[in-house]
């Protein structure tokens, strides 16, 4: 993005302001509980998107291997094909499960270091990524006349919860997931009920 002078600059920020409050209200509308309450889920689907932006900010970086080292490649090496290479990126580096990737700690450090750096700075953007999204959304909030949204008491949220998860439990429970029983939390939820409104 060029910017062409301080005019330029008020407009494209005035219309990036203007895409980030309707990204918020969509937000507000598809995520039970946003912006104070975010369920996996939602998190785990807006941070694959925030980790698909960072790839296009910085896309992979290609190393050679030298000496168990891991090198930025020069020209020389990528045209070589006996020089081992690996691309880290956001991929490569969150391709490693947690446990996998503590491990490396101790098997390669080398690799470690450098996918720490990567897993640290998208760990970071996605968080500021999110951050933005619910300071938006507070602010919609905020400033809408209470008709239309209002902050949600207790009693309000979890039946906003449940009846998401009440949907969610019928999709899991018909791919397969062993853990979703849709009979099961539906009594779960009338006990719960019972109990809290004793």
């Amino acid at each position: 993005m060029s910017i062409s002078s301080l005019k330029d600059l008020g407009y494209q920020q005035a219309k990036t302001g203007d895409t980030l409050e309707t990204q918020a209200q969509f937000a507000l509308d598809n995520i039970t509980g946003f912006p104070e309450d975010v369920p996996s889920e939602a998190k785990d689907a807006l941070y694959d998107g925030y980790r698909m932006r960072y790839s296009e900010k910085k896309p992979a970086t290609i190393y050679a291997v030298i000496n168990d080292h891991y090198v930025l490649a020069t020209e020389e090496q990528l045209k070589n094909k006996k020089v081992e290479k690996v691309e880290m990126g956001v991929a490569h580096a969150f391709a490693y499960s947690s446990q996998e990737f503590g491990k490396l700690k101790n098997t390669n450090p080398a690799l470690h270091s450098i996918i720490k750096v990567i897993r640290d700075d998208v760990a970071d953007y996605c968080s500021n990524r999110l951050g933005d999204l619910k300071r938006a959304a507070k602010r919609l909030i905020t400033k809408s006349d209470g008709s239309s949204r209002t902050t949600l008491d207790f009693a309000q949220s979890m039946i906003k919860a449940f009846d998401a998860q009440e949907k969610s439990v019928k999709v899991k429970q018909a791919k397969g997931d062993t853990t979703a029983n849709s009979a099961k939390f539906t009594l779960a939820v009338k006990s719960f009920w019972m109990t809290y409104n004793k």
